[in-house]
């Protein structure tokens, strides 16, 4: 009885068997022609459409990465099937599918490139169905989307393919024509609106799907680039921009621009051109806010990597020690400033007499700050159309065009935030001294002489303005009486008064790098030389408070501007513990008590770092 019951069990097990594989034989049926273990490889990319372009902060272009990949795959009938049988690799640019029956299908990807906000994802079962939908209400589906649908055929060779995704999004671009560059910085909101609705969705196979409406969309973005994106449109829309903005002494107010037949086409860019419109649009003043410096041609002087050819023309790079702040005109027309310090300067204000049109002065420039060694050109309104400038009566003076301005047409005085603590440590240097750089005889083998670079420069241009504060203090007045009768020259007393009349009448300097053996520095006449370690470590901060002040990189400085002064070795104004001791002293005791324009040595080398 029992062996009766287990043949029972087996005949009824292998019926059961039998019909679960005829169901699943039809059910591959659905999918293909038989079952197979074929492996379809497809390797995913994005086109190089402008749309998914990026700039990285080099300032190179560079195709946007995937962020998140959606796929799909749909059998011949266009009905989803299920994604046991695939997966994507963690760099979302591959998607490996195993176990799938031979037959035909197709492959539905959808690629984000950044990161999306307000869409979803839904679940189609057939291609028909929506995929991504925009839940943003009056806004576009604002992101970089990419999608293909890649029929495919699987069999028992399997497949290994290259997939490139198109973009499907269209992009606006809200391009501003604006009279006076510097009037950017009264645009406080620029809006879009369309009067026609968009899709609201991609569908699984491709196509698009209900409607949206744009209102009002606030595209504003700091950095002056007024773009979003949107699902294409099968019909040109028609809308209008919205831009908020300010005046310069008054409230705030919008100005509408319309526009009509606006192509929205996926992975293209269309383009509305406004011609900005303001009540001051005629104004000359340049203004150069510091959050919109970019915008113009503003440069840093003495990097690591500026040519010689630059920082040793002395049409370029040079200065006065009482004067690091240089407002003047081009031959171009252009208005120049370039600024000698490690630190930043607020407030710069220019004004301008037009010496040909009228005596009066008016209202040329504010540059709310100027960096720490900059190098700017900038161009002016009067070059471009005819200015309303503020004129100092208090009356409107208005200028005509000149678009070949030149130097002979223009006179320019300016003043800064008088405040400042660098620049009020400079106001009291009383030697105006010529400072340029020099490679003496690097290029023609010199035993000593060699090329400075520009960051040593920098550290030179410290150098020469703490030594003039120096010269100019009362302390070091204080401290040179000390030594009365005590400083040596060709066995002779050097009067005291001669000291302070020969700095008083020094022109300057021409600073270089020296290196060698057993010499770090070379001077005399406006030849000033030391070893690039004594640039570094003349700074006060170099010693400990109270400690020695008399290191070997200040006795090289103060020895080779003896030299300068005209003293040679004998005597105390170069070698021995006299003048190179008193000047060391005095400039520590500045540093330490914080009153040098250039007190520490991270002041300068912070800006490289």
């Amino acid at each position: 009885m029992k062996l009766t019951k287990n043949i029972f069990l087996a005949i009824s097990l292998l019926t059961l068997a039998g019909c679960a594989e005829d169901e699943f034989s039809r059910e591959l049926q659905n999918y293909g022609e038989k079952p197979g273990d074929g492996k379809a490889v497809f390797n995913i990319a994005t086109d190089a459409s402008p749309i998914g372009i990026i700039t990285r902060a080099d300032g190179e272009e560079a195709k946007a990465p995937i962020a998140e990949l959606q796929w799909l795959v749909a059998d011949k009938n266009g009905k989803i099937l299920d994604h046991y049988y695939g997966r994507v690799n963690d760099q979302n640019n591959q998607i490996s599918i195993e176990g799938l029956p031979y037959g035909d299908y197709s492959l539905l990807c959808l690629a984000t490139l950044n990161e999306a906000e307000g869409i979803s994802f839904s679940n189609p079962e057939y291609v028909e169905d929506q995929w991504m939908v925009n839940e943003k209400g009056s806004e576009p589906v604002d992101g970089i989307y990419c999608y293909k649908k890649v029929p495919f055929t699987l069999g028992a060779e399997g497949i290994n393919s290259e997939v490139i995704l198109e973009h499907i999004a269209a992009k606006v671009s809200v391009d501003i024509e604006m009279q006076n560059i510097s009037q950017w910085r009264h645009v406080k909101k620029v809006s879009v609106t369309f009067n026609e609705g968009i899709p609201a969705s991609l569908n699984a196979g491709g196509t698009y799907s209900g409607s949206n409406g744009v209102k009002s969309y606030n595209i504003y973005d700091p950095s002056g680039s007024f773009t979003f994106t949107t699902f294409p449109s099968d019909q040109p829309v028609s809308g209008y921009v919205e831009i908020e903005s300010s005046r310069d002494k008054g409230d705030d107010f919008t100005q509408r621009y319309d526009f009509s037949d606006l192509v929205l086409e996926a992975g293209k860019i269309a383009h509305l051109n406004l011609e900005y419109r303001h009540p001051e649009q005629e104004s000359g003043l340049l203004y150069v806010a510091k959050d919109e410096q970019w915008r113009f041609d503003i440069g840093t002087m003495l990097l690591p990597d500026e040519p010689r050819e630059v920082f040793y023309n002395n049409n370029e790079r040079w200065f006065y020690t009482d004067e690091p702040l240089q407002v003047y005109m081009c031959n171009d027309g252009k208005m120049g400033v370039r600024y000698y310090s490690p630190f930043s300067l607020k407030d710069i204000r220019v004004k301008a007499c037009f010496n040909k049109v009228s005596p009066e002065w008016v209202d040329l420039a504010v540059i709310e700050e100027v960096n720490p060694f900059e190098e700017a050109f900038f161009t002016l309104p009067i070059t471009q159309h005819d200015c309303v400038f503020d004129g100092e009566s208090g009356r409107k003076v208005k200028i005509p065009a000149i678009p070949d301005l030149t130097p002979g047409d223009v006179s320019l005085k300016f003043e800064w935030d008088k405040e400042d603590p660098f620049m009020k440590k400079i106001s009291e240097i009383k030697l105006h001294w010529f400072i340029r750089f020099c490679a003496f005889g690097a290029d023609e083998g010199h035993a000593y002489w060699r090329h400075m670079d520009p960051v040593l420069c920098r550290h030179a241009a410290a150098c020469a303005y703490n030594m003039t504060y120096l010269f100019s203090s009362q302390e070091f007045l204080d401290e040179l009486q000390k030594w009365d009768g005590k400083l040596i020259h060709c066995g002779q007393i050097v009067v005291l008064d001669n000291i302070i009349a020969g700095i008083k009448r020094h022109g300057g300097l021409n600073m270089g790098k020296v290196e060698g053996s057993f010499v770090v520095g070379l001077g005399g006449g406006h030849t000033f030389g030391m070893a690039d370690w004594c640039y570094w470590n003349f700074y006060p901060d170099r010693t400990p408070v109270g400690g020695n002040p008399h290191n070997t990189a200040r006795d090289t400085m103060f020895h080779e501007f003896g030299h300068c002064l005209g003293y040679g070795h004998d005597g105390n104004m170069t070698y021995g513990d006299a003048w190179t001791v008193l000047c060391s002293r005095a400039l520590c005791e500045l540093g330490w008590a914080g009153k040098l324009p250039v007190g520490n040595y991270t002041d300068v080398a912070k800006l490289t770092e």
